[in-house]
């Protein structure tokens, strides 16, 4: 039997077809995760509106890298550049979708809190934020975790930060991830706990990996 080959491509000009392949392993990978059930409300057309105007958002402002196995995706990563520090839930037309609840729920906790995020854990703040490359998500299907597939994602998106000599920054749901992500070079500088009447909550670790100069 052959040895399964792990690989990396950058996303560029995507088809529809290829953003909606974006979004169905987005839908696989957190499709119990407690994060996406309070951005959503529970509902599944919302979580699929979220994973696709983000997708297309990193697309515009950002990149999006897909991991491969034997050249077929089962992994993605969506991240913003530095200089745009842009937000699926900024979008004006967002808003029109969500219950009072959600709308009320983005726009007096969640989104306040994330901001108090970054200010306790990065000295410049949103600034901090700004000047890196976010990761949005870093998802890999299911049934093809363990492969090595997010690794090779993530060493991607370090290495292009490192080309460009700014910080990554990643936000974390989950103990377990805060250690995978110590493990590749971030730490973790903050955390804040969500509430929320859709799930039972979730705290969200700051992570941040600062570039590797050359000859380090």
């Amino acid at each position: 039997m052959s040895a399964t080959k792990v690989s990396v491509r950058r996303m560029t000009d995507p088809s529809e077809e290829d953003i909606e392949m974006v979004v169905q392993v987005l839908m696989n990978a957190f499709r119990d995760d407690v994060g996406l059930q309070s951005f959503s409300g529970g509902s599944a057309r919302l979580a699929r509106d979220v994973f696709r105007r983000t997708t297309k958002g990193c697309v515009a402002h950002g990149a999006i890298y897909l991991g491969l196995i034997d050249n077929v995706p089962h992994g993605v990563a969506l991240l913003v550049a530095p200089g745009a520090d842009w937000n699926f839930y900024q979008e004006s037309d967002f808003a029109e979708g969500l219950s009072t609840y959600l709308f009320e729920w983005y726009t007096y906790h969640y989104m306040p809190t994330y901001e108090e995020l970054y200010r306790i854990s990065l000295p410049s703040g949103q600034r901090g934020r700004r000047d890196a490359w976010n990761i949005k998500f870093l998802a890999v299907n299911p049934d093809f975790q363990r492969k090595g597939v997010g690794r090779a994602l993530l060493g991607a998106i370090c290495k292009q930060a490192d080309a460009d000599a700014v910080c990554v920054t990643a936000d974390v749901k989950s103990p377990n991830l805060v250690q995978w992500f110590r493990k590749r070079g971030f730490s973790h500088r903050g955390v804040k706990n969500f509430s929320s009447k859709d799930s039972a909550g979730f705290p969200l670790w700051c992570t941040v990996r600062e570039p590797v100069r050359p000859g380090n």
